[in-house]
């Protein structure tokens, strides 16, 4: 083992508390990256699937500089999927300054190291361990990105990165975490042990199964119901709920004054805008929003989605209801797996 790497191991097993493992590996790149960089397999033993990193050990001891040192890792990524992290002996403090910055990981044995992936890991670890075994609700945001999922389809082998969950949706990172959390703890989602990379994962069951098994955890999108003095414009956010979108979808008539659904913030939004007010006179109400904790999965066609919809009535009294959901059951496959 060389010095570097005797360096850059004793560097970070004292820093991170935990074993790690050196290997040679082989990369099919150009000649000049092979000539510049000793390409050196990390393992990591931080959480249950663990982190493996794909480590360019300089050669020599000059910087390459950041264009020179982007371009060279842009080639090397064509070969792996594991994360990169570059390794040199000497960095000047402003050339640590512009790694950071162009968020390129790096290793100065003795100095500093920047590789977030590893900080990443490690909170998830933490809030695995945080987290109950049992899941009493899923958070709407996992609810609304699972259904995606579902819609979409998918098959038990495919992997795939946690960002992908998300789709189309609109969420931080922090709350996509929260989700990856959740759906690991009810055996949804399972990390890929195949991939050389964290945050890789695949659905643990066929997704004809995996709503009977998710659909104890949900809950009604639903938050509240108000009458408003006029007709809202669909779209934008704005989409057929309740029974108007329940009639749609099936024999069911539509009710006397029609029902939207919307979320808190675009609620907000259209009343200081003026384009409604709330309003609790008989004689001024001339439609109902329900107020969503997300948006329907079916934007594009301006009405609420299936499931939402299904979620959204349970345990409605009304046997009309319940006869149409019969109906809105069949129009999906995998609705039906609760009967």
């Amino acid at each position: 083992m060389s010095d570097l790497q005797t360096e850059l191991k004793d560097y970070v097993e004292a820093t991170l508390g935990a074993k790690a493992q050196l290997k040679p590996v082989a990369l099919k790149v150009p000649f000049h990256i092979q000539d510049a960089y000793r390409p050196i397999e990390l393992g990591l033993q931080l959480g249950p699937a663990g982190l493996t990193m794909l480590l360019l050990l300089s050669t020599g001891d000059k910087y390459p500089g950041i264009v020179s040192l982007n371009k060279h890792i842009a080639q090397v990524r064509k070969a792996t999927d594991a994360v990169i992290v570059y390794v040199c002996k000497s960095l000047s403090a402003h050339e640590r300054r512009s790694l950071i910055t162009h968020h390129i990981n790096f290793v100065q044995p003795g100095y500093q190291m920047f590789v977030p992936e590893i900080a990443i890991e490690l909170r998830e670890k933490v809030r695995r361990r945080r987290l109950d075994d049992e899941v009493s609700a899923l958070l709407p945001a996992a609810q609304a990105m699972l259904l995606s999922c579902l819609y979409n389809g998918w098959t038990s082998d495919t992997v795939f990165q946690a960002k992908a969950i998300m789709g189309g949706l609109q969420y931080s990172r922090v709350t996509l975490s929260k989700v990856v959390d959740q759906l690991l703890a009810l055996k949804l989602l399972q990390p890929a042990k195949s991939q050389k990379s964290i945050n890789f994962y695949a659905f643990g069951a066929p997704a004809a199964g995996a709503f009977r098994t998710v659909s104890p955890y949900m809950r009604s999108p639903v938050r509240r119901k108000v009458a408003i003095d006029s007709i809202p414009i669909l779209g934008d956010g704005v989409f057929l709920a309740g029974e108007t979108a329940l009639a749609k979808y099936t024999m069911l008539a539509e009710p006397d004054q029609p029902i939207y659904g919307m979320t808190k913030k675009r609620f907000d939004e259209l009343v200081e805008l003026g384009a409604f007010k709330v309003t609790e006179s008989v004689d001024h109400i001339q439609a109902w929003v329900e107020i969503w904790s997300y948006c329907t999965l079916k934007e594009h066609a301006n009405i609420a989605d299936e499931a939402s919809l299904l979620l959204g009535f349970e345990g409605h009294p009304d046997d009309r209801i319940q006869i149409a959901l019969d109906q809105l059951k069949g129009q999906v496959e995998w609705l039906s797996t609760t009967d």
